[in-house]
């Protein structure tokens, strides 16, 4: 075999190889395409004003 062939079986068990993993694997949380730049804190539930708070006695 030339170094050509070898070299292009070699890339195509290996490109085969990491299309057909991502096929079989299980997906455990689903495919995320967004990018997780954003900073997400929910303290809105915790921090919102309830009935006590704003019945105040005078």
């Amino acid at each position: 075999m030339k170094k050509r062939e070898i070299f292009m079986l070699s890339s195509t068990a290996f490109s085969l190889g990491i299309v057909l993993g991502f096929l079989i694997s299980p997906i455990k949380k689903g495919i995320n395409v967004y990018g997780g730049d954003s900073i997400s804190n929910n303290y809105a539930k915790k921090d919102s004003p309830t009935d006590d708070d704003n019945n105040i006695k005078r």
